[in-house]
């Protein structure tokens, strides 16, 4: 073997071997790294602003997604969760936020850190099917109405204040649950 051969076969080596350890190895979503966004996206911009009164929409939001009683459910709220998170990901994957928003770019690389740490999460087995599906699509009808009236405002300030309460609404109702050793890592 002559050293340019060495010299691949070594960074292959040490190509894998780093491909490996940045992985999760136990395939949970960090329960801190959901708090970390909802901490930056409150930081963004505060409480929600009174000249936006108006613009303020009712959006049912879609509780079922997030319920379970058995252990048989918990891989469908961990994909919900995970589902979730993309859904969040794609509304804000947006060029036309706030100029105000200075902190956003912060928030959207957690969001996707999440998601490309945890896609394993999506190929996780349960015993129905049909369980995942009907909670995501609630969430998809969920934030497929948000991204509707952020269109319907024409991406403007207040219309983005609305996506930002309402994603706040969600990220608390995810961390408010008792999902320790459910959906979370220890």
């Amino acid at each position: 073997m002559n050293a340019l051969q060495g010299f691949t076969l070594l960074c292959t080596v040490i190509i894998c071997m780093e491909h490996v350890w940045t992985r999760p190895m136990n395939c949970r979503l960090q329960r801190g790294l959901v708090e970390n966004c909802q901490t930056l996206l409150e930081s963004v911009g505060g409480r929600f602003p009174l000249q936006c009164l108006d613009d303020n929409v009712l959006v049912p939001f879609p509780e079922a997604a997030f319920e379970f009683n058995s252990s048989q459910q918990a891989v469908a709220l961990e994909k919900s969760v995970y589902s979730t998170l993309t859904y969040i990901f794609s509304v804000f994957d947006e060029d036309e936020v706030p100029d105000q928003w200075k902190s956003l770019d912060d928030f959207q690389n957690v969001v996707f850190r999440q998601i490309e740490e945890y896609q394993c999460i999506m190929s996780k087995t349960q015993d129905s099917l049909d369980d995942f599906l009907m909670r995501d699509n609630a969430l998809k009808e969920y934030f497929g109405k948000i991204q509707t009236i952020l269109k319907d405002k024409d991406f403007q300030y207040c219309g983005w204040e609305f996506v930002r309460k309402e994603v706040l609404k969600t990220l608390q109702f995810i961390l408010q649950k008792n999902l320790d050793g459910t959906v979370w890592s220890r």
